[in-house]
């Protein structure tokens, strides 16, 4: 396997997929964008399902990038669209 292969297997890996998505997510929220309106975002909703946007909730780069109250707004939100 050559290096062109082995960087496209990392980055195309669930965690390298999934840091992105933390990394959009703070940079759309600190730009001004709604925590809600981001989550909701195609970039988003057409690379993960609604348990895993729920799981981006959890990541330590959101909570600190947006307040307890949106927070809990969005979980309550999402758990109840995911049935759970």
């Amino acid at each position: 396997m050559g290096i062109q292969d082995e960087v496209r297997r990392l980055v195309n890996t669930e965690s390298a997929r999934h840091k992105r998505l933390v990394e959009y997510v703070v940079r759309q929220v600190s730009s001004g964008r709604s925590l809600s309106d981001v989550l909701e975002d195609p970039y988003v909703t057409n690379r993960i399902n609604d348990v895993e946007r729920r799981a981006l909730l959890e990541e330590p780069e959101i909570v600190e990038a947006v307040s307890d109250d949106v927070l809990t707004e969005m979980r309550a939100r999402i758990e109840s669209i995911a049935g759970g």
